[in-house]
């Protein structure tokens, strides 16, 4: 993806964040905290971007976010379910509207037959306005092609894809 298509997928988040007074935190393992990167790259970032963590093993998952062991050990951190708990922590830890977060396995090791290279997965939770209805909690799982580089590139930008597709949603 080149970088002015990734420039237009954060700027219309920022846009769209901006126009309903939201805001935004990152918990990213697996793109090193390339997606807050895009978001900072666009100006006017900081009205709506709270903050990225990049929380890379199993000690900095629990201790900056508290994602369970429990989580950790039946599934990994390449999951479904942890992924879901990072994106809840986040928003929750820092008082956000939208708590973004991923997990993948970028390679060329780290796969097995269930998570091959190239799994990820993309997690968008978004805290409902107080007395408006239940919060929620997407999670989607990808396999992406190609090297390291190649699939954290594609990872960025299917994080970025799925919140601006969930704000569009709200």
């Amino acid at each position: 993806m080149d970088d002015t298509a990734e420039d237009d997928l954060a700027g219309d988040l920022r846009d769209r964040l901006q126009e309903r007074d939201q805001t935004v935190a990152v918990a990213e393992t697996v793109t090193g905290g390339r997606v807050g990167a895009a978001l900072t790259a666009t100006p006017g970032a900081s009205a709506v971007l709270d903050r990225v963590l990049v929380p890379y093993d199993y000690d900095s998952l629990r201790d900056l976010l508290a994602v369970d062991r429990e989580a950790l050990d039946q599934y990994g951190a390449v999951s479904a379910e942890v992924t879901a708990q990072l994106a809840r922590a986040i928003r929750d830890t820092a008082d956000v509207t939208w708590g973004v977060a991923n997990t993948g396995i970028a390679g060329p090791e780290g796969g097995t037959d269930d998570k091959p290279v190239g799994t990820a997965f993309v997690a968008v939770a978004y805290a409902a306005p107080w007395g408006s209805g239940d919060s929620e909690t997407t999670v989607e799982r990808y396999q992406f092609d190609g090297d390291r580089a190649t699939v954290q590139s594609r990872l960025r930008r299917q994080t970025l894809e799925d919140v601006l597709n969930r704000v569009r949603e709200q």
